[in-house]
């Protein structure tokens, strides 16, 4: 990640990074952050001092606030099966409509220039 943000920069782009999303997986009543390399995205984004979306907390206070979990891990049914794939990670159009403006509101809070563009 950090090679590609230093690449981006070299060309004059204003990288922004992202860390995973969450898939939903719960501790009892609470979704719980899951994923891999998300040290690994806010090292990259200090050493190139490209801003970084955390996206894993965000989904997961997302799923926490519509009260995903506990769950029976039937993903077929609502009110998971509108908003997740049966993977339990990739979104069906609901879910992705949820997760997009996470990334577009934390966008907006850091004031970064991408805001301008955003709807």
């Amino acid at each position: 990640m950090t090679m590609v943000a230093q690449a981006a920069l070299a060309r004059g782009a204003h990288p922004i990074l992202l860390t995973s999303v969450a898939a939903i997986t719960c501790s009892g009543g609470t979704a719980t952050k899951n994923r891999a390399f998300v040290p690994q995205t806010f090292a990259a984004g200090t050493a190139t001092e490209a801003p970084v979306v955390d996206l894993e907390t965000l989904s997961v206070s997302l799923y926490n606030s519509l009260r995903f979990c506990p769950n029976n891990g039937d993903y077929g049914s609502d009110p998971l099966g509108a908003f997740f794939c049966n993977d339990h990670t990739h979104f069906e159009t609901y879910g992705a409509q949820r997760i997009a403006p996470l990334v577009a509101d934390d966008i907006r809070r850091k004031n970064l220039p991408l805001a301008t563009y955003l709807r």
